[in-house]
């Protein structure tokens, strides 16, 4: 007998129960991995990624790969989880964030007392307030000085 290929809605089923099946053991997984942050910061590992990188762009997977998507494919998702999957997962990534700001934010305002009083002159304030914010920043961001 010829095998059948399963239909969309049979292999998204398929999928989501698999999901379901295997959440405890890579949650169980991951927190018991570790070393995993030594590992992605090594010199392998960026190796490693620029390598892949440059064979993707290379050879345009990502356009090859977007080819057939839609406008509707792209907001299925977003269909699917509705405001709330936004506003709760970044609600429980506000930790983070604010740990990956922190440097920065102490940077902005410390840069921005450090500066003189605000003029009349649009461009003069331009000058000598926002720029010396914009550079601080991006220094600190790209490791400049």
């Amino acid at each position: 007998m010829a095998k059948q290929a399963p239909s969309e809605q049979e292999l998204a089923a398929e999928y989501s129960a698999g999901v379901s099946q295997k959440a405890g053991k890579w949650f169980k997984r991951t927190m018991a991995a570790t070393g995993v942050a030594d590992a992605a910061k090594s010199e392998a590992a960026e190796s490693s990624y620029q390598s892949s990188m440059q064979r993707v762009l290379g050879n345009r997977q990502r356009q090859r790969g977007l080819a057939g998507v839609t406008d509707s494919d792209i907001k299925a998702g977003v269909q699917a989880v509705g405001a709330s999957g936004y506003s709760s997962g970044a609600t429980a990534k506000a930790a983070k964030m604010a740990k990956k700001a922190k440097r920065y934010v102490d940077l902005a305002v410390a840069t921005a007392n450090a500066l003189p009083p605000r003029t009349a002159d649009p461009d003069a304030n331009i000058d000598a307030r926002v720029k010396p914010i914009a550079r601080a920043l991006r220094n600190l961001k790209t490791g400049g000085t």
